[in-house]
């Protein structure tokens, strides 16, 4: 049975921390909050730290977070972050990493906090070196380093991370040179709003990759990040289509809905069902209702059952951990 997550964003502190308690006590498998230097978030490696300690059960994560430039993150500093939350969570922390997209307005955003934003060549260069540097670091090495990007001299970690010898790296990756990264170096894979079709591709992909590299292919989860409007009716499911289009500024033939999750519980779970075919593990909800908890709670209650395999239930966490 495929693990369901749910993503998180706002800089509603209360309704988080109750979002958060909910989708832990609910059990689903993880609970992610951005970063980066968007309107709609706080400081997202302050908000994991809040994360950790307001949940028991679900793994935790950024949505994805980013290391293309020391002002961004430097290695040595998320290095830190993570053992952190890891040790604050006992143990739960995935490390989400992203290349981060090619587009002007991103480009523009991480521009405007004075952060330069460098070729998509670049980004992926310097996270490979990034996630090089951060493991070392969890080791528990001393660290030199005198890279294109990131320089170390004796740098080392004290503490060290609960798990070892290190959290899970996930990596976000649609594009061949990020495909490549990913099949060398991570333990977790993750797409975003694509068809099953569209996932079964990237995944076979990805095999090719981890071929290239010599590893197996159940060497790396593989998880997609999509939206939910779980809907009794039409009706129902008309009004929050309108609103998820509106806050989106999409419109209803964006490629963002033809890959949601939309319908009633039994077309859901039967979508779903399409996407663990396509070799997904993990699917990353983000539901349409958010901060609001109704959504979710229904998701756990009617769909949730509906993909249960044979055996006990284990809520919505289908396979433990992960990578």
């Amino acid at each position: 049975m495929i693990a369901l997550g749910v993503q998180t964003w706002s800089t509603d502190v209360a309704a988080l921390q109750r979002y958060w308690r909910a989708a832990d006590e609910l059990g689903f498998a993880r609970i992610t909050y951005g970063d980066g230097p968007w309107d709609f978030l706080h400081d997202g490696w302050i908000a994991l730290g809040a994360l950790a300690v307001a949940t028991r059960r679900a793994r935790l994560g950024p949505a994805v977070t980013y290391a293309f430039d020391p002002v961004a993150h430097h290695p040595a500093g998320l290095a830190r972050r993570a053992v952190t939350v890891d040790q604050l969570s006992d143990g739960r922390l995935d490390l989400r990493l992203a290349v981060g997209a090619t587009d002007v307005r991103v480009a523009a955003a991480w521009e405007r906090h004075g952060v330069r934003y460098p070729t998509a060549g670049e980004r992926v260069a310097a996270l490979d070196e990034t996630i090089g540097l951060v493991r070392a670091l969890w080791r528990g090495e001393t660290v030199d380093a005198d890279g294109p990007r990131f320089r170390l001299r004796g740098a080392r970690l004290a503490a060290r991370p609960v798990q070892r010898p290190g959290p899970p790296v996930w990596v976000a990756a649609m594009r061949p040179r990020a495909l490549a990264l990913t099949a060398r170096r991570a333990d977790g894979w993750e797409a975003s709003y694509v068809t099953p079709a569209g996932f079964e591709a990237l995944s076979a992909r990805l095999d090719d990759q981890l071929a290239t590299a010599g590893r197996p292919r159940a060497a790396v989860a593989r998880s997609l990040e999509i939206d939910v409007i779980l809907a009794d009716s039409t009706g129902e499911r008309d009004v929050w289509t309108r609103r998820f289009c509106a806050e989106r500024a999409v419109d209803p033939s964006h490629v963002v809905l033809e890959t949601a999750l939309v319908g009633d519980a039994e077309q859901i779970a039967a979508r779903v069902a399409r996407y663990a075919a396509a070799g997904a593990t993990d699917l990353m909800l983000g539901f349409a209702d958010f901060p609001a908890t109704g959504m979710l709670a229904r998701f756990a209650r009617d769909v949730v059952p509906r993909l249960a395999s044979p055996g006990p239930r284990r809520g919505c966490e289908a396979q433990g951990g992960s990578a």
